[in-house]
């Protein structure tokens, strides 16, 4: 007997379930068949032959039946046993009519419909995010594989070209050597041919002087013998009239020894080690500084302090319309000169000024405080060799040596090259800080007045070390260099 109270038909075979996905017939005792249609009045799944029974009991109803696609109680509400029609967006979770009017009185609740409609938009959006991201991610790894590839293609060839220019460099070191060596031995040979034909000059001189010694012996011992005649007779074959044998002339040179040679040697190895250690520390801050992947810009001051740096500005940079005062830290353009003493390093034409300090390798940071008073003032990194005398000489970022910020208060300029970029500040930039990876190529400046925030940063490439410069225009314009130790 079935549910209804009627004896359940024999199975057939070709009710018999033939996949685990098929939903169930849930009047069939024993044996389940599978269900052709559901009842969302009875909520229950018949199969073909109870679906029959089902009409013929139900005829006068109009229950409405819906294709079986799964079980109705996961559609069935636990508490009323009544269809999940409404979605409660404050619980998140689908009720039915009477849970609106129970539990649910003063959420907030929408047809399940409509929510559904909004979750498949929400779907949509998400799943086109995803792939985009997933596109992204794909190329980014795809860029970083080939990064690797190239990076260790680079690594190869500058191992070998690293042990070719090594060995170029040892074997003209040996060449020198061979040369120096050959040069030695040399001199060596013509310096004792010339003192051996010397000696064998003196030697013959030597001679020569004893035997006129012999003579003059013989002579004094006939004055000696009272035979006058004789003694003059003899004498006169020894007259100042005939030839007198002459010394050579000898005179010892103050380098008789190859001594001054090997100093000469020794100073030039001391020099090529000075310049091998300071070129080693340049090749190996080149190595370290040599990646993949780039140390991301610092976004706090905090993470900043982390590189702070102290500098001293040069007074043998400072223009004469520049007074240095607030123990060498705070510079302030006037209108009197100060006559400072002729230096090459001095800006003549620009109020310009650079720090002391060359900088290099690891990334370094610093804050200026700038003046209320006057036009602009620049914060600006550049070359020590930048011009600074003449009509040509630039202004700080109107030239290839140099980067400036150009600071007007709320507005910024950023130049290098002659090339003015635009810059805009939400408030007032009386305090900016400077963030310069010089192995990366990176400077970047920050508005540091109450929060941190990122001004401008420029990715670029240094040859050379950089210094620190400012540049002053308007009489009373001032910028001072800021003690981080103190936090002030």
């Amino acid at each position: 007997m079935d549910e209804m109270g009627e004896e359940a038909p024999n199975p057939a075979p070709e009710f018999s379930l033939t996949a685990p996905t098929d939903v169930v017939c849930d009047a069939c005792v024993g044996r389940k068949r599978k269900a052709e249609q559901a009842c969302l009045e009875c909520l229950a799944s018949y199969c073909e032959p109870h679906l029959e029974l089902h009409n013929s009991l139900h005829g006068g109803k109009r229950h409405k039946l819906v294709e079986a696609t799964e079980r109705l109680q996961a559609k069935t509400c636990p508490e009323h046993g009544k269809l999940l029609e409404v979605f409660c967006r404050t619980d998140q979770r689908c009720i039915c009519y009477l849970c609106i009017t129970d539990t649910h009185r003063t959420h907030d609740v929408i047809a399940i419909e409509v929510e559904v409609a909004e979750k498949k938009i929400q779907l949509d959006t998400l799943h086109r995010k995803t792939s985009e991201r997933i596109q992204t991610r794909e190329k980014a790894e795809e860029d970083l594989r080939q990064a690797v590839v190239a990076f260790k293609t680079s690594t190869e060839e500058a191992v070998v070209k690293n042990d070719r220019l090594f060995s170029e460099l040892i074997t003209c070191m040996e060449k020198m050597q061979r040369v120096v060596k050959d040069l030695i031995l040399a001199q060596k040979e013509a310096v004792i041919k010339e003192a051996e034909e010397l000696i064998e000059g003196v030697q013959e001189n030597i001679s020569g002087l004893k035997r006129r010694d012999a003579e003059l012996q013989h002579l004094k011992q006939l004055s000696q013998e009272h035979n006058n005649i004789h003694f003059l007779q003899s004498a006169y074959s020894i007259s100042p009239l005939k030839k007198i044998i002459r010394p050579p002339v000898l005179l010892l040179h103050p380098y008789c020894s190859f001594q001054p040679t090997t100093d000469a040697i020794s100073e030039l190895l001391k020099k090529l080690n000075l310049i091998c250690q300071w070129r080693f520390i340049t090749i190996s801050e080149r190595v370290k500084n040599t990646g993949i992947i780039s140390s991301p810009l610092p976004r706090t001051r905090q993470e900043l302090l982390q590189y702070a740096t102290k500098l001293t500005l040069d007074p043998n940079t400072l223009h004469d319309n520049i007074r240095l005062s607030a123990n060498d830290t705070l510079l302030t353009a006037v209108r009197e000169s100060e006559y400072y003493l002729t230096h090459a390093e001095k800006f003549e034409r620009r109020q310009q000024a650079l720090c002391k300090e060359g900088l290099r390798g690891s990334p370094r940071y610093w804050e200026v405080k700038c003046g209320t008073r006057g036009a602009w003032v620049s914060i600006a990194i550049s070359y020590k060799g930048i011009r600074k005398s003449g009509k040509q000489a630039p202004l700080f970022g109107r030239c290839p040596s140099s980067w400036a910020l150009r600071n007007y208060g709320v507005s910024c300029e950023f130049w290098h090259d002659n090339k003015k970029t635009d810059v805009r500040s939400s408030s007032i930039c009386s305090r900016i800080g400077v963030y310069v990876d010089h192995g990366a190529g990176v400077l970047a400046f920050y508005n540091v007045s109450d929060s941190t925030r990122l001004i401008h940063k420029v990715q670029t490439k240094f040859s050379e070390p950089v210094y620190a410069g400012f540049g002053l225009a308007g009489i009373g314009s001032q910028i001072q260099l800021c003690d981080l130790d103190s936090q002030d």
